[in-house]
């Protein structure tokens, strides 16, 4: 695993700062825990339970963590809440649902932008216009007075029809990366330009990072420079996947696994399977890096269970696991920005 020095090297440190911020961050944000060398379980029974929670992002000194709870895959319709919880007292608050989420919709994905000023999300809430409902970006406006009204990204980004748009991340220069099934139905990532005002045209990102798989949930740092998303095969029956894709045992469905690409003069690595225990046989997804570069977040849903059990399960025991934080629904982990294992100068040119 590379240092994180190295990593801040490679980037030129741009990811570690926003010119528009009002005030600078603490030197230690209240996450911060030194070096993470495996994947740690944030805010265990306050953010992390034993419901669902999908990861999102901080405020840009760190007080504020925002992130989506969702009710369970089994039922219908699915129903997602954007909630925040601030570092007060030395812990982090029990969370609140924000004041433009809560109404009968799937909302995720909340993400603010380098400045933190915007806050981008997904919603399958209804377009005005629109019949069809579907799962679209949306952004929303932050002020000193407090959340403005969301409001849905326009076209091109959003579509008409059908397909689903999600996952939403911007640069510092406007440039929005997000999932889409615009591309036969199938997800993959694209990302536009914000120029003059507008968006430009989506652009499908090449085979470096798009695999004739599923693609979603991207990442892009503020300068352009490392995108992390998730990739999922198709699941059984075929059970076609990326060969490095982390197989086990009671797989029903298509699990995503992490993966990193590194961009140099304009071009994307092949995107990289992440190591260092981040990826397991469960679901990993909707990743993201801390306002001062140091940390990968992530959600995962890993857990004791294995198929078949390591060994006889009693009923006190298997209680206990069903109800504990790691049961299998969605928690948050983070993992030292290193991990990601950037390539070495010798290996981009």
């Amino acid at each position: 695993m590379l240092s994180a020095s190295f990593l801040s090297s490679f980037l030129g440190a741009t990811v570690l700062h926003s010119p528009k911020r009002t005030a600078d961050p603490p030197q230690s944000p209240p996450y911060a825990a030194g070096h993470v060398a495996r994947p740690r379980l944030f805010a265990e029974g306050v953010v992390s339970t034993e419901d669902d929670e999908l990861n999102g992002s901080f405020s840009l000194d760190g007080s504020e963590f925002f992130f989506a709870k969702v009710n369970l895959t089994t039922t219908f319709p699915r129903l997602g809440v954007l909630c925040v919880s601030r570092f007060h007292n030395g812990r982090w608050t029990e969370p609140e649902i924000l004041p433009f989420s809560g109404g009968p919709y799937l909302d995720l994905s909340p993400r603010l932008s380098p400045d933190g000023a915007t806050m981008f999300f997904s919603s399958t809430r209804p377009v005005p216009g629109l019949a069809v409902r579907s799962l679209r970006i949306w952004s929303v406006e932050r002020t000193a007075a407090g959340w403005g009204e969301p409001q849905p990204l326009p076209a091109p980004i959003n579509t008409p029809d059908n397909h689903w748009h999600w996952g939403p991340s911007v640069t510092r220069d406007g440039t929005l990366y997000f999932a889409s099934t615009r591309d036969a139905g199938q997800p993959h990532i694209f990302c536009s330009r914000f120029v003059n005002g507008a968006y430009s045209e989506p652009e499908k990102l090449g085979p470096a990072v798009n695999s004739p798989f599923n693609e979603s949930d991207p990442f892009i740092s503020p300068d352009e420079n490392i995108l992390v998303f998730a990739s999922a095969g198709n699941g059984p029956p075929s059970g076609d996947d990326r060969p490095e894709t982390v197989k086990g045992g009671g797989v029903q469905y298509a699990r995503s696994d992490l993966y990193v690409s590194f961009r140099k003069n304009g071009k994307w690595s092949q995107a990289k399977h992440l190591e260092h225990g981040i990826n397991t046989f469960a679901d990993e997804n909707a990743p993201s890096i801390t306002p001062d570069g140091k940390y990968l977040f992530f959600t995962s849903e890993r857990s004791p269970f294995t198929v078949p059990a390591a060994h006889r399960l009693n009923y006190a025991e298997i209680e206990r696991m069903l109800h504990s934080t790691r049961n299998g629904h969605g928690n948050i982990f983070y993992i030292s920005i290193d991990a990601l294992d950037p390539p070495s100068p010798k290996e981009h040119n």
